[in-house]
């Protein structure tokens, strides 16, 4: 039982650690492409978005893999407290995040002609700046969770503290232009 524990225990730190870096990812390829001006910026920036992405998806799966192995053994508590439903969710936006902004660069056919596909750019932008919101949410209601206050002892504070200082830093970086306002 004790060591059940310490690999439950250890197991949740990696799902902190996976999900953490791949939010740390996703923010830093949005920080990228957000000052780009020149075409050449652009596409370079695109590039670069795409493979930091890329990389935050696949420590989301990671993560998710973990997850779901650790409650292989007591599927009755799969998406049970609020975390678990936010997290699924915001799991479920970030894999069709991924596919729309992959289309809309590298197969924009799949929406008629590049320009139809270029239209969606706003609304990409958009859902990403949701997805980051929905993302802080999820992570704040960690410290809800039975783990956490058994265990991990997080603090709700530090983490409002720390969002609030996510936000406020991608905030400056947003073109209302480029949302269409």
């Amino acid at each position: 039982m004790v060591v059940q524990i310490w690999l439950v225990g250890r197991s949740n730190r990696l799902v902190q650690l996976l999900n953490s870096a791949a939010i740390l990812v996703l923010t830093q390829s949005i920080l990228l492409l957000q000052p780009t001006a020149t075409q050449k910026q652009k596409i370079q920036g695109t590039y670069i978005h795409s493979a930091l992405n890329f990389i935050a998806l696949g420590l989301l799966i990671a993560g998710l893999v973990v997850i779901e192995m650790n409650k292989a053994s007591h599927p009755e508590t799969r998406f049970q407290n609020i975390h678990g439903k936010f997290g699924l969710a915001v799991y479920i936006l970030l894999i069709i995040q991924f596919l729309v902004g992959v289309a809309q660069f590298y197969f924009p056919g799949l929406f008629g002609s590049v320009d139809r596909a270029k239209s969606i750019y706003k609304y990409h932008r958009m859902s990403g700046y949701a997805i980051v919101l929905l993302s802080v949410v999820t992570i704040c209601l960690a410290t809800q969770t039975g783990f956490n206050q058994n265990a991990l002892h997080i603090r709700l504070w530090a983490l409002v503290v720390a969002s609030v200082l996510l936000v406020a830093g991608l905030l400056p970086r947003i073109k209302k232009q480029k949302l269409g306002f």
